[in-house]
């Protein structure tokens, strides 16, 4: 995990105050689906951005402005089943690639532990 940006309860606040604004603006324009995909969606990214969750935020993102656009959009299911299965596959795939390391057996590479047994302390 990266470090945060800034603290915790900082972030939270922030966020909060965010989401307070979201559902004023919300009540103010009498307009509630899809914007709460929105609403919901950018503050909690926002926390997580703050808080050194990078890859969280960016996905948190991804898929609430997504679900946004479809429901703002009336896109269709039997064009978006596909782009999610491949969405998903690129994702599974990216994040293996980019988070293990490899040994040069392609092995991921594990710590190793040392194991202090009762018998090596009576020695």
């Amino acid at each position: 995990m990266a470090k945060p940006l800034i603290a915790k309860n900082k972030a939270k606040a922030l966020s909060t105050s965010l989401l307070l604004v979201g559902v004023a603006i919300m009540f103010f324009l009498d307009d509630w689906w899809p914007a709460v995909m929105i609403v919901i969606g950018i503050p909690l990214s926002l926390k997580q951005f703050l808080t050194g969750r990078f890859n969280d935020a960016a996905i948190s993102l991804f898929v609430f402005v997504g679900f946004f656009i479809i429901a703002q959009f009336n896109i269709s299911w039997k064009v978006l089943v596909p782009i999610f299965f491949i969405m998903a596959a690129v994702y599974v795939l990216c994040k293996e690639w980019v988070s293990t390391s490899t040994g040069e057996d392609g092995d991921e590479e594990t710590p190793s532990i040392e194991i202090d047994n009762e018998d090596d302390k009576k020695s």
